[in-house]
C-alpha cells in the first residue's frame, strides 16, 4: 500500500536543493537524447527551465500516455462531488454491461489501473482516425476477468471517458479543465476522434510550465494557493499499486519494486523505460521509492519526488532514454546498471 504523497510546507522549505552541477548533468543528458524542454520546480519555484534543440520553451508539446495521469485526477474531482465511486460497478451506468457477467464487475478503480479485462487497445493510434472510441471500448470483448490481469493501452480510459460523459452530461476533458485546470491556471488542448470524444489515454498537449504547474498541485496534497482542488484521500488512491500490477497506480507510474507482479503477459511498456529487464526491479533505482511519474512515447516525463520537493518535466522526441540514468544525474547520484553507461 502506497503512503499518501503529499509534501507540506514545511517540507518543501526544508528540502535540500539540488548541486547546480545535477542539474546541468540531468539536462546535458537530456539534450543529448533528443530532448525539446526540461523545467525542473522546487518547492513551487522553478529552478531551470531549458528549451532544447531548437524547441520553444513555451510551446505545447504532445504528453502522449503521459495525458493518462489527468484521468485519475478526473476521477478524483468527480468522486470529491459525489458523482462517482471508484469502486462502484460501471455497469450501472454503461447498461449495456450489466447483462454480461464479467463486464458488470468492472468497477471505475479497474479501468483506472488497466486490469478491467478490456484489449489493450482499440483503434488506430491517432485520435483523429477512429470514428468512435467511447463506442468501440464499449462494444470491445474482455481478455480476462475484471481484476486478474493489466493491460496497458486506451481503452480502459476510453470506457472511463464515457462513464464520465454518461454522468454527468459533458465532455470529460471539458469537465477536467473546468473542475481542476482551470482552478490551477493551466489548459491542457486534446486530440479527438471523428466524433469529438478526446483519446484520454494520450493525446493532450501543454506547456512544460503547465504540465509541472499539474505537478506541482499534485505534490502539494491537492491543494492550490490555500483552496483545496481535490482531497488529500482520493489522490492517496492514485498512488497505490494493484495486485496485477505493484508499479502502476491509477493512472500513474510508482517507483516501487514490481514484487513478482510483472508476468510475460502483461502488455506493459516497463520494458522501454528501461526496467523489466536485466533484472532491474524498479523503474529508477537511485530514485527515492516515493517517487512517481507520467509517462509518454517518445519520452514525455512528469516526475513527483515529494521527498526532495521536485517536480520535473521532460520532453523529448523518441531515441534511448533512461529514467534511471536521468534520475541519478539529476539527484547527483551514479546511475545503477546498464544507464551509467549511457552517455
Amino acid at each position: 500500500m502506497r503512503p499518501l504523497l503529499l509534501l507540506s510546507a514545511l517540507l518543501a522549505s526544508t528540502a535540500t536543493a539540488l548541486d547546480p552541477r545535477g542539474l546541468e548533468a540531468a539536462a546535458a543528458y537530456s539534450r543529448d537524447h533528443r530532448g525539446s524542454a526540461l523545467l525542473v520546480m522546487q518547492g513551487g519555484q522553478v529552478l531551470f527551465s531549458e528549451g532544447q534543440n531548437g524547441f520553444a520553451l513555451a510551446q505545447p508539446h504532445l504528453l502522449a500516455s503521459g495525458s493518462k495521469s489527468f484521468s485519475c485526477a478526473l476521477a478524483v474531482a468527480l468522486s470529491d462531488q459525489g458523482v462517482l465511486s471508484l469502486d462502484e460497478r460501471v455497469s450501472a451506468t454503461l447498461t449495456e454491461w450489466a447483462t454480461d457477467p464479467l463486464k458488470n464487475q468492472i468497477t471505475v478503480r479497474h479501468l483506472l489501473n488497466f486490469t478491467s479485462g478490456l484489449p489493450a487497445r482499440i483503434g488506430p493510434s491517432a485520435a483523429r482516425l477512429n470514428a468512435d472510441l467511447f463506442g468501440s471500448a464499449l462494444r470491445a470483448p474482455l481478455e480476462a476477468p475484471p481484476g486478474h490481469r493489466y493491460t496497458y493501452g486506451n481503452a480502459h480510459l476510453a470506457a472511463f471517458g464515457l462513464l464520465v460523459q454518461r454522468k454527468t452530461g459533458l465532455d470529460p476533458a471539458a469537465v477536467l479543465q473546468r473542475r481542476v485546470l482551470d482552478r490551477i491556471g493551466v489548459r491542457a488542448q486534446w486530440a479527438r476522434d471523428r466524433k469529438g470524444q478526446p483519446n484520454l489515454a494520450g493525446s493532450a498537449s501543454m506547456t512544460a510550465l503547465d504540465w509541472a504547474t499539474y505537478g506541482q498541485l499534485i505534490l502539494q496534497g491537492g491543494v492550490w494557493k490555500g483552496a483545496r482542488v481535490l482531497s488529500r484521500e482520493g489522490l492517496d488512491q492514485c498512488f497505490r499499486g494493484s495486485s496485477a500490477l505493484a508499479t502502476y497506480g491509477l493512472t500513474w507510474w510508482l517507483n516501487v519494486p514490481f514484487a513478482g507482479t510483472l508476468d510475460a503477459e502483461d502488455e506493459v511498456p516497463v520494458q522501454a523505460m528501461g526496467a523489466g529487464s536485466g533484472g532491474a526491479q524498479q523503474i529508477a533505482p537511485s530514485a527515492p521509492s516515493t517517487l512517481v511519474m507520467a509517462a509518454g512515447a517518445l519520452n514525455q516525463r512528469l516526475y513527483l519526488l515529494p521527498d526532495e520537493g521536485l517536480v520535473v518535466v521532460r520532453f523529448g522526441e523518441g531515441g534511448p532514454w533512461s529514467d534511471e540514468g536521468f534520475l541519478a544525474r539529476l539527484l547527483g547520484k551514479k546511475p545503477q546498471g546498464s544507464a551509467q553507461d549511457q552517455p
